[in-house]
């Protein structure tokens, strides 16, 4: 089948995509066929070599699950349905506590534990992202408030940072409240920013970025070697910490470890002065070859999950 459209006057390249949806029922309005129609045609948008699709259960399904969440994330923020779970980070050599990554969950009274990856991406695309992440900095505040209170030895927790909110101008303004209405010092909280970010405008995100250190903030780099990983944004962005990606982790041989992309980076890293996470670390063997090449950090499975703050608590107690 061709699906391309190229005989043009002018330099222009148009792919088709279509959705087909079988008569089945003569009694389902035919809005309601182009609407399905039009859902099975974005199904295969972005699949080269795939210019079609059939309306069938699995895409009805996939709409329904996106609608119950369009529908309940705002009651999910109004009765406090998202959970702030916190994972280590750990030194490689003495294996202690150094740090922890706060990220979200969300416990729904109906469907149970619903995943990052089912509601994330939606968030992202309707921009409720934002308000989703100023619910996560806030319940981290006011976590390491507490422990602060408490006596605890404070440490910083990195939370994340959406694109969304880099390029929302009162970003500092935000982040300065919430650490004036919670007595934290600006260096414990650590703001993780994807390097695909850096793809969008990077002018702004320079400029952002370096409004948010001149305040005292850590910048992380996370993710990196997951897609657009330009050395040239190493130079640019003033970060303070990177985090090489999990699938950079896994993809490691760790018998060639020496001389590979992942040792360069780390000798890069190390040689602008930025400590390096390694995140998804699973195994011993990992463990030991990250330390080896000059990898100060990690968090993953081998060390500890994700946790509510109770177990999180514990935890640290007893690694110190």
């Amino acid at each position: 089948m061709i699906n391309e459209l190229t005989d043009f006057s002018i330099p222009i390249h148009i792919r088709l995509a279509f959705g087909i949806y079988p008569v089945d029922d003569l009694n389902v309005p035919v809005s309601l066929m182009c609407d399905r129609a039009l859902s099975a045609a974005e199904s295969v948008k972005g699949k080269y070599g795939v210019a079609f699709a059939c309306y069938d259960d699995s895409i009805r399904q996939k709409a329904l699950n996106e609608q119950f969440i369009l529908d309940s994330m705002q009651q999910g923020i109004n009765e406090r349905q998202f959970e702030v779970y916190y994972q280590p980070k750990v030194d490689l050599v003495t294996k202690k506590v150094i740090g922890a990554e706060a990220l979200v969950r969300w416990i729904h009274p109906a469907r149970g534990f619903m995943s990052p990856g089912s509601f994330i991406p939606i968030f992202e695309q309707n921009g409720f992202i934002s308000r989703l992440d100023e619910y996560v900095w806030e319940q981290t505040c006011s976590d390491m408030s507490k422990w602060m209170k408490q006596g605890h030895a404070p440490f910083p927790i990195s939370v994340n940072v959406s694109r969304a909110d880099i390029f929302n101008p009162s970003l500092p303004n935000v982040l300065d409240r919430l650490l004036e209405k919670y007595e934290i010092p600006s260096y414990l909280l650590h703001l993780e920013i994807t390097e695909t970010a850096y793809t969008e405008d990077t002018e702004q995100l320079i400029e952002m970025v370096t409004s948010l250190k001149s305040k005292g903030f850590d910048i992380e780099m996370d993710d990196f070697g997951a897609g657009y990983s330009s050395l040239n944004m190493l130079e640019q962005l003033p970060i303070s910490i990177l985090k090489l990606d999990m699938g950079f982790v896994r993809s490691l041989n760790l018998e060639k470890a020496k001389g590979s992309t992942m040792d360069f980076v780390i000798r890069l890293a190390n040689h602008r002065g930025f400590p390096v996470i390694a995140e998804g670390v699973e195994t011993e063997e990992q463990a030991v070859v990250l330390r080896d090449l000059g990898c100060e950090f990690a968090q993953g499975y081998l060390f500890a999950k994700p946790m509510k703050v109770t177990d999180f608590e514990a935890f640290v107690h007893a690694s110190r």
